[in-house]
């Protein structure tokens, strides 16, 4: 009998333990699926966020387009909620690095609503917030153990 209970009691403490390793191993896994997921939303608002910032940028001055891009620019909260996912449940070094892309990006929309730019001004304009989105892609990369890479997302980026 009293091997029987060792027994039954060592089962128990089995499933126990399992149950416990099998949270843990699910809560982490759950928090790195949300790291990846915020830091693709972020990596795929910026495309469409630096999309309206060019429309902006290129459309004539003192125009109906211009004050509807502009407020549609405006209303779009894609680039902001998925900053705060990032902000919620990204490592130190990423935040930082989306961090300093919000402000380039923020520097770059309020430029392109100053005055109309030519095509040759655009793609000057851009090369700030263009290497912080490629400094954001590699801190992701490294964040998430994968290789660095050399591709340049926007041409006439600095090198």
């Amino acid at each position: 009998m009293g091997a029987t209970l060792l027994a039954a009691t060592a089962g128990v403490i089995g499933i126990v333990l399992g149950r416990l390793w099998d949270g843990r191993s699910e809560a982490a896994r759950w928090r790195r699926d949300q790291e990846t997921a915020s830091y693709q939303r972020l990596a795929e608002a910026s495309i469409s966020l630096y999309e309206e910032i060019r429309t902006i940028a290129l459309t004539e001055r003192g125009t109906g387009a211009l004050n509807e891009a502009i407020d549609r620019a405006r209303r779009d909260k894609t680039w902001d909620n998925a900053l705060v996912a990032v902000w919620l449940h990204g490592s130190a070094s990423v935040v930082a690095a989306a961090s300093l892309m919000d402000r380039t990006v923020t520097e770059l929309f309020y430029g392109a609503q100053s005055r109309q730019h030519s095509t040759e001004e655009w793609n000057r304009a851009r090369i700030p917030s263009a290497d912080t989105f490629e400094q954001f892609l590699a801190s992701v990369r490294k964040d998430i153990n994968l290789s660095p890479v050399s591709v340049r997302l926007f041409p006439y980026a600095s090198d």
